[in-house]
């Protein structure tokens, strides 16, 4: 029996779901961090100690700690059920599933049981198996909310839309006020290329939700797959005004004004966003793209802006692209290949990164590399992108901060 008073914690922390779960752990009872095999152990101290190092990201530290208590003799079946929650939110989901293996089914019931092995299924990319497990629960008529949005996600990662579409809309029919489900089913008909029934249910969620703005930025970066600025425009700046400190609706605004070409305006917001505090790579890196958009000639500012977007976010391929461009346009080629190699190692898939080291390459001398970049490029790409001057990088960035607001983010 789950003791009273407990507390929630989570396996992973991202608010939506898109391609995670709403991913809740009922905390356990604890164990001791220097309990000695034949000495009692005492698990609500341990677990206690253990949450806070999670808490601090120290996951190296907490998986120490819980192999330690492996070693204790005491656990009960609740207590070893929270052993393998806590191995998963520390990032173990191997040893988490072991360790649910060795617990009966019915610990602590059989839809957290069998939520957890799907969870751990799932972050070890066993879609498959997670959908396995959690279609036992729906059969027993067992599946919850997260369990509806897990499998949902599930089908979704095997590119099983038509399984996942229903468990999706059940789960909103059976709680209109699921926020994850929401959530998931946008990113469902995004990922099915159906932007207009994505922004519908977005418009929906901001109807269930109108203090959310997170569901305001989801609809704009719908309403920007449908080409819809001016609403996205809407949109974002209803996030502002629910979120003035959130670093994503002030680029994506700024962003939709570029899309635009209403440069002066997107500087206005930068800046703005910037002088608020806000300390966001791509906000630098957007400003220096509009200055050169009104002046090509503002190539001093430009790279200041560049420079101070790499210093928040050394990895920024945007920023580290750019600056190598304007670097080799003035004639610095040996300078702008240490940015574009960075670049491109980053991200390998960047086509505006290859491009432009390649043009690096062959004005440092380098013929051999910058063929071998070339040859990777199709010629009618290599056109479009000269006669695109700077959009490209900026299209790169944006389909990655659209498909990041639509997937929900990193997950931690």
């Amino acid at each position: 029996m789950i003791p009273s008073g407990q507390s929630i914690h989570k396996w992973r922390s991202s608010r939506a779901a898109r391609y995670t779960a709403c991913l809740l752990f009922l905390a356990a009872p604890v164990i001791p961090l220097s309990a000695q095999p034949h000495q009692a152990c005492n698990p609500q101290q341990a677990f206690g100690k253990i949450d806070g190092l999670l808490k601090d990201k120290q996951y190296d530290e907490a998986q120490a700690a819980l192999h330690q208590l492996q070693s204790c003799h005491n656990l009960s079946a609740l207590e070893t059920f929270n052993l393998g929650w806590f191995y998963g939110r520390a990032r173990d989901f191997k040893t988490a599933l072991t360790i649910f293996k060795t617990v009966p089914p019915n610990v602590p019931d059989v839809a957290i049981h069998q939520y957890a092995v799907a969870l751990g299924q799932f972050e070890l990319q066993d879609y498959h198996g997670a959908v396995e497990t959690l279609k036992g629960l729906q059969s027993q008529g067992l599946l919850d909310a997260k369990s509806a949005n897990l499998l949902g996600v599930s089908y979704s990662k095997l590119g099983l839309y038509h399984d996942a579409y229903p468990v999706l809309t059940d789960e909103i029919r059976r709680d209109p006020h699921d926020l994850m489900a929401y959530l998931n089913l946008v990113a469902l008909l995004v990922d099915s290329a159906d932007f207009k029934d994505a922004a519908d249910t977005a418009t929906r969620a901001t109807e269930a939700f109108p203090d959310d703005p997170e569901v305001f930025v989801v609809l704009g970066a719908a309403d920007s797959l449908l080409g819809k600025f001016e609403k996205a425009y809407v949109d974002f700046a209803k996030a502002i005004q629910l979120a003035p400190r959130e670093a994503e609706p002030r680029f994506l605004l700024a962003l939709t004004d570029y899309k635009q070409r209403n440069f002066a305006r997107a500087i206005t917001e930068l800046r703005s966003a910037i002088g608020s505090g806000i300390v966001d790579s791509d906000l630098h890196y957007l400003l220096a793209e509009c200055m050169l958009q009104l002046d090509a000639s503002k190539t001093k500012d430009a790279l200041a802006e560049l420079n101070q977007a790499i210093e928040i976010n050394p990895n920024s391929v945007s920023a580290r692209t750019l600056r190598g461009r304007l670097l080799l346009e003035e004639k610095r080629p040996k300078e702008a290949i240490v940015d574009l190699e960075v670049a491109y190692h980053i991200d390998s898939t960047s086509h505006s990164a290859a491009y432009t080291l390649a043009r690096a390459y062959s004005a440092a001398g380098r013929k051999d590399e910058a063929k071998i970049l070339f040859a990777r490029l199709s010629k009618q790409f290599q056109r479009d992108l000269e006669d695109q001057n700077h959009m490209e990088i900026v299209d790169e960035l944006s389909q990655q901060r659209l498909k990041k607001v639509l997937a929900g983010g990193s997950a931690q």
